[in-house]
Formats: structure tokens, C-alpha cells, sequence
């Protein structure tokens, strides 16, 4: 286990449950082997190392002093679904999360087979800065970004949330 700090990269599509309802479960296999794609070969381009995918989710890595590369990797992944939405005749949107934070990289052996993982909160924070279409970034990766980068990203204010009293 090393403990470094890096990019934390989380992909997924907004509708995918819904859109796969009543689909065959081969139509969903071969759309998921053209996503894995679509999301492996930008991002292993840009420096990037998909950890796992799990369903339609991508978890992935990019050294933590390339914010606007992974930007860039992540922007590529969304522009791609347009070409997989036609060929599969689907409609589904990317949303993604980017944080800068320490995590353990995990390295170990299952039967013969070397494996890898990432754990720690800051992969739990990354799930957390939320869902559906979009890109989302933590404030630790905006402020990682050089400040020419930081034009096209607005801020977002907290989520309202309400708590019972007991």
C-alpha cells in the first residue's frame, strides 16, 4: 500500500438502470463493451490507469499534477457518447467527478491474478460530489488548476439538506 496524493476519476451514466429496463442482456454487454472503450483509450491516452469499472461506473487515476489533462480525457469521454448513443440507439449522458486528494494505492494478489485498487475517503468524497450529467470537480482540484483553466467552471453552492429533530 502507498499512500499518495493523485486525481480521483469517477464516470458514469446518468439513465443507464432505465435505459437497459428492458433490453437484452447481450445489447447491454456489447453497448458496455464500446463504453469501456470509449472511456479506457482517452483516458490511458492523457497518462490516465482505469483501476475498475463496476456497471456503467469508471474509477480512475491521473498524477495529481495534471488537473487540465484529465479535463481534457474526461472531455473526451463525453463528447464519445454521442457516437455510442447513435450506434446503440441510445440516449445517455456522461456525468463525472474529478477530486485532488490522498489515497492509498492498493496492489495485491487474488488466486494468480496481480490486481490494483485505490481506497480511502477521498474516493468516497469523489462519489459524493454528485450524480447525473455533468462534470463536477472538488475545490481542491479547482484550485490545482492553473488559473487560465478556471474561467469555465462555475461555482456551485452547497446542497441544501434538512435534518429532523429528535
Amino acid at each position: 500500500m502507498v499512500r499518495r496524493k493523485r486525481i480521483i476519476v469517477v464516470i458514469d451514466l446518468a439513465g443507464f438502470a432505465k435505459a437497459f429496463e428492458s433490453v437484452a442482456d447481450e445489447k447491454m454487454v456489447a453497448f458496455l463493451h464500446d463504453y469501456y472503450a470509449a472511456c479506457e483509450k482517452p483516458l490511458a491516452a492523457k497518462g490516465g490507469d482505469v483501476i475498475k469499472f463496476i456497471g456503467d461506473a469508471c474509477l480512475a487515476v491521473f498524477d495529481s499534477r495534471r488537473p487540465e489533462i484529465a479535463v481534457e480525457a474526461v472531455r473526451e469521454v463525453v463528447s464519445s457518447m454521442s457516437a455510442l448513443n447513435k450506434k446503440h440507439k441510445l440516449k445517455l449522458t456522461v456525468g463525472a467527478n474529478l477530486h485532488l486528494a490522498f489515497a492509498m494505492d492498493v496492489a495485491f494478489n487474488i488466486g494468480s491474478d496481480k490486481r490494483k485498487d485505490i481506497i480511502g475517503r477521498a474516493v468516497n468524497e469523489t462519489f459524493r460530489l454528485g450524480r447525473g450529467p455533468g462534470v463536477r470537480i472538488s475545490e481542491s482540484f479547482y484550485r490545482a488548476l492553473a488559473a487560465s483553466s478556471r474561467s469555465i467552471w462555475s461555482k456551485q453552492g452547497p446542497a441544501v439538506t434538512y435534518y429532523l429533530d429528535a
